[in-house]
């Protein structure tokens, strides 16, 4: 038989053969891939996370907790809207525990209307969070899809991304604002290449609501980080595009004269002033606006276009923005602790602060995660063998440099690989050169203190960075960069059959024979490599035998443990790496096709991030959720005191219980009950420096902060508690000495907040007898017997009251100072004052009259027309640009 005969007949075979023929067109037609693959993405969630859909399983964590505390509040009945959160920290604005936007915002409303739409299919309230991660699943699909123009490769970056255990951890912790703002970063840098191309109207809006999503979840380091990987792909693209001589000098100076008047502004902390910062915008945008039309560049275009959108989606979210703004100054986040203020700066605290703000340091070392994801111990696993009886018990095996992590920073063993094969492969390319700049700058900062070279630049010279202090979260924008490497790495393997690139296949062949032998080695060597992992968990555990015994025990009894789950990880990653890159092989050489390829590194990689995935995830009964806000016996006991006027309670249980001292998460608030104290990142700076300086047990303090009720776990002994209710855990006190929250002060004098702070620590003072404000001296008459406050009306950001006054008088209202807060005399508005370092006060003067509180600042009010009004225009401006072109497309 002839050569030509023979090489027909194999053919022949080849195409007959299942694995060369396997099509995903065969088994969906085309038309109907993309809508199908989305559903199989729902599917593959629903199935990962069904003992959260239908398991009636949730997710515990602080933050969760502290979520479902603030629940109540926001589904209060009552007129309007609410902007002030009184139930912890003698109240703080309503923004500071991120409420959920209304109805004046109708991009949150689509948004959130589809979410609750999803959530509604299951019981589990927890689930809407899920909807997320299936967003971030399909943004990436359609980014994928137009860089690759391939679905299936498409769906391997979607399902990569998503379910990467760096990424997926935010919802097993709580930390679901970041997956909010996550799921639109690959819609953001897909409108950004679209634009290259061509600005379209039906882009802009678009990009304007992806913006805008993206800021809703308002985590601000996620924001800085996604702003800072848009920064990378301008100046990439712009050094691509003058090198190229596509870019002329003359179009950059064009575009240079704004950015550095925005860097002066920036810098000179202009922006601290909302007038100057508005001014600045108005005049920029105008100048934008102006040489958008001298430019011919698309990309130099679409700067302006995403500038233009990000002010747009900024003005949308202005609420937000304003009221944290208002606030900022007013929190621990915006001003410094009044120690800090009042006590010369030495350089042991500059090493502390840098120490704070760099415990969460990444290490080179802990690189080797992305390929073992237990080569540091992992993080959070579950341990059930003869240490506990075989009953599962929670721990935490990580052993790294890092404070702890609840997981490794595990991208999938395939994902990893992939990805540098594209990038060895590929590197000519733009998009290939950006995303590996883009992550390797990631990378190499969130080293922190580990490698100063870069981290400390940043730390020091870049205004705002400083306020970050977890290195290692920089490492999203590697998460999210990674897996499109991996996907353009597994479309040039796809492209290899046809270029015949002998070098490639070599490679491909070389890394088969490596994965392979390693593989081997991990098999034959398992309790050689056992041994060795274990003597490095006890390395370890003798490390921190002294500074933390309990911790060094609990290493060295699960040491064993610790080397199983590397060694079973070791042989799984170079297994599955080894098959894989036996499968490309055959491919280039024609023993399978593209799809079934494609198809099998799916498989391979969701077992492999599903198998890790699930190591983090701590799920409990959903039950002990809502059990954990079962009402315990001290809420009942004071409600049934049936208090009439307002009052705060202090719980100084030091068991651990949700809602005692050292765990507080916001308990109280569930049940609508003020909370002296509280949980959040974000607390009032003055209540901060009386914790600081004058600490939770002050009677002084309780007295002029309306603090009636005080929780202990013991008997208490003195005249000024009386018991109300005991049981073997919980005894409830009614502090006799409590001042309403109003009252009339006898005298006002001038001493700066440390002075003041220190009467307070020492009980040296009588609230109802003298307050103090910092910065002002007052004249005020004293008061008489005839003076009184009666309360008449009381809502969480509302007080009115009918008083007297025997002169000029000083009225203390014991609630967190802010601008935002009106005061009112008889309808008339009147000035407030900073009071006892951190309150409100007014001058009334003789006679009766009705007092009223408002917390009502005005930028709200401005703002939330602004928001009302753009997004109205931006929706309208969305279906207009579909509408045309829809009927372009048909036209054609």
């Amino acid at each position: 038989m002839s050569k030509s005969k023979k090489s027909t007949k194999s053919s022949s075979s080849e195409k007959e053969n299942f694995l060369t023929k396997f099509s995903l067109d065969d088994y969906i037609p085309h038309k109907y891939q993309v809508p199908v693959l989305i559903v199989i993405i729902i599917i593959l969630f629903l199935i990962f996370l069904s003992p959260l859909y239908f398991g009636n399983k949730t997710f515990q964590s602080g933050d969760i907790i502290a979520t479902k505390s603030v629940q109540p509040y926001l589904h209060e009945d009552r007129d309007g809207f609410s902007l002030w959160f009184p139930y912890i920290f003698c109240g703080m604005p309503a923004y500071g525990v991120s409420i959920e936007p209304t109805w004046f915002n109708f991009i949150y409303v689509g948004i959130s209307s589809v979410r609750n739409f999803f959530a509604s299919f299951f019981t589990n309230n927890y689930t809407m969070w899920t909807f997320y991660l299936i967003i971030l699943a399909v943004t990436t699909f359609f980014f994928m899809k137009y860089v690759t123009k391939n679905n299936l490769v498409s769906f391997f970056t979607a399902v990569a991304t998503s379910f990467s255990t760096g990424l997926i951890v935010f919802l097993f912790i709580g930390h679901v604002t970041k997956l909010t703002s996550l799921c639109m970063y690959p819609l953001l840098f897909l409108m950004l290449l679209r634009m290259q191309e061509k600005i379209r109207l039906l882009d802009f809006f678009i990009l304007i609501i992806t913006i805008e999503l993206f800021i809703l979840g308002f985590h601000v380091q996620i924001i800085f980080y996604t702003l800072f990987s848009v920064v990378i792909y301008y100046i990439y693209y712009i050094l691509r595009g003058l090198s190229r001589k596509e870019i002329t000098s003359k179009e950059i100076s064009f575009i240079i004269i704004p950015l550095v008047f925005a860097a002066i502004v920036y810098f000179t902390h202009i922006y601290s002033n909302l007038t100057l910062i508005i001014i600045c915008a108005v005049l920029t945008i105008a100048y934008l606006f102006f040489i958008y039309i001298k430019l011919k560049s698309s990309l130099l275009k679409s700067i302006i276009v995403f500038v233009f959108s990000l002010v747009i989606a900024i003005l949308m979210s202005s609420d937000k923005f304003t009221q944290i703004y208002e606030y900022t100054p007013y929190s621990t986040r915006g001003t410094e602790s009044i120690t800090d203020k009042t006590t010369p700066k030495t350089e042991k605290d500059e090493s502390e602060y840098y120490a704070y703000h760099t415990m969460w340091s990444f290490s080179p070392g802990e690189v080797l995660t992305f390929i073992v994801p237990s080569f540091y111990g992992f993080g959070n696993s579950t341990y059930q063998g003869p240490l506990t009886n075989n009953r599962p018990v929670d721990v935490n095996t990580y052993f790294g440099q890092m404070y702890f992590v609840d997981v490794a920073m595990y991208m999938g063993v395939l994902v990893f690989f992939l990805a540098l094969f594209g990038i060895f492969t590929r590197w000519k390319e733009p998009l290939v050169r950006f995303l590996t700049i883009l992550a390797g700058a990631s990378l190499l900062i969130s080293f922190g203190k580990t490698f100063p070279v870069v981290f400390d630049l940043l730390f020091y010279y870049l205004p705002s960075f400083n306020k970050f202090r977890v290195p290692s979260m920089i490492l999203v924008l590697v998460q999210m960069s990674t897996p499109v490497l991996a996907g353009l790495g597994l479309m040039r393997i796809i492209s290899l059959r046809n270029e015949k690139n002998l070098k490639l296949t070599n490679v491909l062949k070389n890394l088969a024979y490596v994965f392979t032998g390693i593989f081997i080695l991990s098999l034959l060597l398992h309790g050689s490599i056992n041994d060795w992992f274990i003597s490095r968990v006890n390395e370890y555990a003798a490390s921190i035998q002294t500074s933390k015994p309990q911790l060094s025990r609990q290493f060295s009894a699960l040491a064993e443990y610790i080397a199983g789950m590397f060694s079973g990880d070791l042989m799984i990653a170079f297994g599955f790496s080894a098959a894989v890159a036996w499968l490309s092989f055959s491919y280039v050489n024609r023993k399978l096709s593209a799809d079934f390829l494609v198809f099998t590194v799916i498989v391979f990689t969701l077992i492999d991030l599903w198998r890790i995935d699930a190591r983090g995830a701590k799920y409990i009964d959903n039950p002990d959720i809502n059990n954990i806000f079962t009402k315990p016996d001290y809420i009942s006991t004071i409600e049934k005191q049936n208090d009439k006027e307002p009052f705060r309670v202090l719980n100084l249980k030091q068991d651990g219980s949700i809602g005692s001292y050292g765990n507080d998460a916001n308990f109280d608030a569930y049940f609508l009950i003020e909370d002296f104290y509280g949980y959040s990142g974000i607390k009032p700076r003055a209540f901060q420096d009386m914790m600081d300086i004058v600490g939770p047990a002050n009677t002084s303090m309780w007295r002029m902060l309306n603090v009636k009720y005080i929780v202990t776990n013991n008997l208490v002994r003195t005249s000024y508690l009386t018991l109300l209710d005991s049981t073997s855990s919980t005894k409830t006190y009614t502090f006799n000495n409590f001042l309403p929250r109003i009252y009339f002060v006898n005298q006002v004098e001038k001493k700066t907040g440390m002075e003041f702070l220190q009467l307070l620590k020492a009980n040296s003072f009588d609230p109802k007898e003298k307050a103090y404000l910092e910065n002002v001296e007052l004249k005020i008459d004293p008061i008489d017997s005839t003076v009184y406050s009666k309360i008449t009306e009381y809502k969480e950001a509302y007080l009115k009251a009918d008083v007297n006054a025997s002169g000029n008088n000083f009225l203390f209202f014991g609630t967190t100072y802010h601008p935002g807060w009106k005061a009112l005399i008889d309808g008339n508005e009147t000035k407030t004052y900073l009071t006892n370092h951190g309150y409100i006060g007014i001058i009334v003067p003789k006679g009766k009259h009705i007092v009223e509180f408002k917390f009502a600042p005005e930028s709200f009010f401005i703002t939330k027309n602004i928001s009302l009004a753009l997004s109205s225009i931006v929706l309208l401006g969305l279906l207009f640009s579909i509408f045309v072109d829809v009927r372009k497309k048909k036209s054609i």
